[in-house]
């Protein structure tokens, strides 16, 4: 159904080189994007502390990385911009906006599904495997590592999250980025991310690895590192996707011609 190019197995510090090089040609559009990824993500965390679950922030931080793949259909454009000989600039990515977009939207809406899915994941975990940790972030993290329960919860909810986090990349790795730059339908997209982890899981588990440390190391400082690390990231995912250039066969769906 997809056919996929075979990439080598230090394929991903090549594609994590080529997103910094992009990310050093557009400084402007790239980080401005950044910031209003970081802005969004400070919003959802001030309206938790202002109604009292700032112990759910950790779970609705990791939840956001979910469907970061999602927010970063922007940052794609500059990429795409750069191969057409194109200067980015912010009225770029809003005026070419992709056709496919309620392919995208779907897409998109399954995200959202499996960040719904860990939002009551980790209700369910606190209540019943830790009905008396405290609410505030202080404290929490305080009983997190230090009580049995509290251990028992950070193990537990650390696997889940994984889980969920694993299945999330496998369908994103290569589906937006083939949804911005191909006329296929969401299916087809997510056959060409799972097919990528399935058939080449060394290199697909690596780049899994360098994304997650990025996302830790941008999360360190307040968040503001993100504003950095997550438009690097979606520049590295572009170049990830022409490495792999999925190609739809005669019997996919959808044409996989390139959209104009």
């Amino acid at each position: 159904m997809v056919e996929l190019q075979h990439v080598r197995r230090d394929a991903p510090w090549a594609w994590l080189k080529a997103g910094w090089n992009d990310l050093m040609r557009a400084p402007r559009v790239t980080l401005g994007y950044g910031l209003a990824f970081v802005g969004f993500g400070a919003l959802m965390v001030l309206g938790l502390n202002a109604i009292g679950l700032a112990s759910a922030v950790p779970v609705a931080l990791s939840g956001f990385a979910l469907i970061a793949p999602a927010l970063a259909i922007g940052i794609y454009q500059v990429s795409r911009a750069f191969e057409r000989g194109e200067a980015p600039r912010f009225r770029f990515i809003i005026s070419r906006f992709p056709s496919r977009i309620s392919q995208i939207g779907f897409l998109s809406l399954l995200l959202v599904m499996l960040f719904l899915i860990w939002v009551r994941v980790a209700q369910f975990l606190l209540v019943a495997v830790a009905p008396t940790a405290p609410l505030m972030p202080g404290p929490f993290m305080e009983f997190a590592l230090t009580d049995p329960a509290g251990l028992t919860l950070m193990v537990i909810g650390t696997a889940i999250g994984a889980g969920l986090a694993a299945i999330a990349f496998a369908m994103s790795a290569l589906a937006f980025p083939m949804l911005v730059d191909q006329d296929v339908d969401a299916v087809t997209a997510l056959v060409a991310s799972f097919k990528a982890v399935i058939e080449q899981p060394f290199v697909m588990l690596t780049w899994a690895w360098l994304i997650a440390f990025m996302v830790a190391v941008g999360s360190a400082v307040f968040l503001v590192g993100l504003a950095v690390t997550f438009p690097w990231i979606a520049l590295a995912t572009w170049h990830a996707y022409r490495d792999f250039s999925p190609v739809a066969s005669p019997s996919a769906p959808s044409s996989a011609s390139s959209s104009a």
